[in-house]
């Protein structure tokens, strides 16, 4: 079956999210995987490739409505629908299409649930879970060291190249989202992981004859560490301190929250996330305001 033109309009689309927009490869993949559901569904249908006469808003509305019908939640439904509606705006800048139908497109509403956050005694079990003196064991509990004492995205931490880190000032250099850098400061905790961590390495690469990599992060073979090794590296301890979800961004919701709980400033907060939107930092504020009842409610003779 001949390549459509909508096929070719996504390749130049993803394209332009790396090369222009600096979409991370994570947000990229997203979008390339959600259009090209789409593009299934329009297939399956008709047996046919998709073009732009497809792309309306009837055709587009029952697409969504399948997912819904097929019990896809409405959180998913709803990053879709983003999707389709990003690369639908390529289409109009590109003359492919007249407007944009998804804008007309009311989205499910999304029941934004709080953060997932450890408290302060459950984040340091975690960080410690790793044991030994091994280069594994320094790589994991740095790794775990640094998302706590810094509250990076696990991208960003796969990112850091060894000169991002300033040891003297306690900072390190981050590429966040649309490839905005940051410069943050490192709890005494996570400078100290890191110049252990910096020494494993050290000695670690001695082992290889090879090129040494230029990543911070390494797999147990020397290699680049993926995100997805890292990932799961993080998914591990936090699931034995029983995170749900045990996912690398609890160690950032807790950052954040345990900030706020002794008395961070929010915009101070907003700066060192990396946020772009104050609101998106305020949810934060309702974690340490749930806390706080909950302690009152244990403590307190008359909270019953």
């Amino acid at each position: 079956m001949k390549q459509s033109a909508l096929r070719k309009h996504l390749i130049s689309f993803l394209v332009d999210l790396t090369a222009r927009l600096k979409r991370s490869e994570h947000t990229v993949e997203a979008y390339a995987r959600d259009n090209a559901q789409f593009f299934f569904y329009i297939t399956e249908a008709t047996g046919q490739n998709p073009e732009p006469a497809d792309w309306t808003l009837p055709v587009l509305r029952g697409y969504l409505h399948e997912l819904a019908m097929n019990g896809l939640s409405p959180a998913s439904i709803e990053r879709k629908r983003a999707s389709l509606s990003e690369f639908s705006r390529y289409l109009v800048r590109q003359g492919v299409i007249e407007k944009n139908p998804v804008a007309l497109i009311r989205g499910p509403k999304v029941k934004k649930p709080l953060p997932t956050v450890l408290d302060e005694q459950e984040a340091s079990e975690a960080i410690e879970m790793p044991q030994g003196s091994d280069f594994a064991a320094v790589r994991d509990r740095t790794l775990l060291e640094v998302l706590y004492g810094a509250g990076l995205r696990i991208s960003e931490l796969i990112d850091l190249k060894s000169e991002a880190f300033d040891q003297s000032r306690g900072t390190v250099r981050v590429m966040g989202k649309g490839r905005k850098e940051r410069v943050v400061p490192l709890s005494k905790a996570a400078i100290s992981a890191l110049i252990e961590y910096s020494e494993a390495r050290r000695s670690f690469l001695g082992g290889f004859s090879e090129p040494k990599p230029a990543e911070l992060w390494l797999s147990d073979r020397g290699k680049p560490l993926t995100r997805y090794r890292a990932y799961k590296i993080v998914n591990k301890y936090l699931g034995l301190v029983g995170a749900a979800p045990a996912s690398p961004h609890v160690m950032r919701h807790s950052y954040a929250t345990h900030l706020l709980d002794h008395g961070a400033d929010l915009r101070a907060v907003q700066e060192l996330l990396g946020h772009a939107a104050l609101s998106t930092t305020e949810k934060y504020t309702h974690v340490s305001t749930k806390r706080l009842k909950e302690a009152y409610d244990r403590a307190h003779p008359h909270s019953e």
